[in-house]
C-alpha cells in the first residue's frame, strides 16, 4: 500500500522526533503537520513549499521547457501537440506536423510523452512518422496535450534535489546494461539480471547477439530507475557536478519553484540539458536500492520539513 512506502515512514519518523502533530484527512491523501501553532499539509509527494503557479509550470513539460528557453538556460528543445477533441477551438494540424519535421530533423529519433508525465510512464521513443502518430492517438485517449523532443544520446542523467535556491543533494543515474560473458545472447542476459522488469528495450539492440566477456552493453533507453537504471553517488570530484549545480539552481529560480527535482541530462557530446523539473520530490526506490539511501532520502525531507515551519 502507498502508506507503507519509504516516503511515508521517513514522513512519520521526522514528526516524531521533531514532536510534530500529525492527523491524516481525505482518507490520507492529506496530511496535516501542526508544530507551534503552524498548519502545513502534504498532498501526495507534495510538500507544502511551493506556489501553484511554479508546481503547475514543473508539472507540464512544454511549460517547463519554455520558461527554461525563455530563459535562455539550456534545455531539451520541445513541441507541444494539442488533443483535437479535448482542445478543438487551438488545435490544427501544423502542430503534429512540427512534431514529425522534429523527428525528420533529429536522426528520426523522436521521443513524445504526456505533458504530465511522471516516472517514465507514457514516454515513447518513436524513429517513423506512422509511429509518431500512433503513439499521439493512443496517448490522446487519455491526455489533453503531448510534448515531442529529440531523442538524445544520454551518457547519465542527473538527478539534482533544490531547495529554496540551493542544491542540498545529487545523484546521478546509468542506464539499464548487461555484461557478457560470452555464452549466452543479450535477451537471456537481460532475463537473468532484470527477471520480470519490463524494460524500454534500445530500438536497434539486437536480442540474439552473444557479447564478449565482460563487454558492457545498454539495454534500456530511459534513465528512470523502475526502469532498470542504476543509481551512482557523486563527490565534488565529479567532472560536470559544478555545471550541474550551477544550472540547476539557474532553472529552479527560472520557475521560482521552491523544492524540485531536477534531472539533467549529459550527452555523449559532453553537452548539457535540463530534461524536467518534478514538483513531487519522490526518492522511494533511491531509498529501496542505494544502501545508504533511506538516510539520505530522510535527511533530504528533514530539510524539507524544516523550511515548512520556518
Amino acid at each position: 500500500m502507498e502508506k507503507h512506502k519509504p516516503f511515508y515512514k521517513i514522513i512519520n519518523e521526522i514528526c516524531n522526533e521533531k514532536n510534530i502533530t500529525q492527523k491524516e484527512l481525505s482518507y490520507g491523501w492529506i496530511k496535516e503537520l501542526i508544530k507551534d501553532g503552524k498548519k502545513r499539509h502534504i498532498i501526495g509527494y507534495q510538500l507544502d513549499l511551493n506556489s501553484t503557479t511554479s508546481y503547475n509550470i514543473a508539472s507540464d513539460k512544454f511549460a517547463t521547457y519554455a520558461v527554461l528557453h525563455e530563459n535562455n538556460i539550456s534545455t531539451i528543445p520541445h513541441k507541444i501537440i494539442f488533443n483535437p477533441k479535448t482542445r478543438s477551438a487551438y488545435y490544427n494540424q501544423k502542430f503534429l506536423d512540427e512534431a514529425i519535421n522534429l523527428l525528420k530533423s533529429s536522426n528520426n529519433k523522436l521521443v513524445i510523452k504526456a505533458n504530465n508525465s511522471y516516472e517514465g510512464k507514457d514516454v515513447y521513443y518513436c524513429s517513423t512518422e506512422d509511429e509518431v502518430r500512433k503513439i499521439v492517438s493512443k496517448l490522446f485517449e487519455d491526455n489533453d496535450t503531448l510534448s515531442a523532443c529529440p531523442y538524445m544520446d544520454i551518457d547519465y542523467e542527473y538527478r539534482v534535489i533544490f531547495l529554496s535556491g540551493e542544491v542540498i543533494y545529487a545523484y546521478k543515474k546509468k542506464k539499464a546494461y548487461v555484461v557478457g560473458d560470452g555464452v549466452h545472447n543479450i535477451g537471456e542476459l537481460i532475463s537473468i539480471k532484470y527477471d520480470k522488469m519490463n524494460l524500454p528495450i534500445c530500438k536497434d539492440l539486437d536480442l540474439n547477439k552473444i557479447p564478449l566477456k565482460n563487454e558492457e552493453v545498454t539495454v534500456c533507453w530511459k534513465h528512470n530507475l523502475n526502469n532498470g537504471a542504476e543509481p551512482i553517488l557523486i563527490d565534488e570530484n565529479d567532472k560536470y557536478i559544478e555545471e550541474i549545480k550551477k544550472v540547476a539552481i539557474q532553472a529552479g529560480n527560472a520557475i521560482n519553484i521552491n523544492f524540485a527535482s531536477i534531472d539533467i541530462a549529459v550527452t555523449s557530446d559532453e553537452k548539457i540539458f535540463v530534461m524536467e523539473i518534478n514538483g513531487n520530490v519522490c526518492m522511494n526506490k533511491f531509498s529501496e536500492i542505494v544502501p545508504s539511501g533511506y538516510k539520505i532520502a530522510k535527511n533530504v525531507f528533514e530539510k524539507a520539513i524544516n523550511k515548512m515551519f520556518e
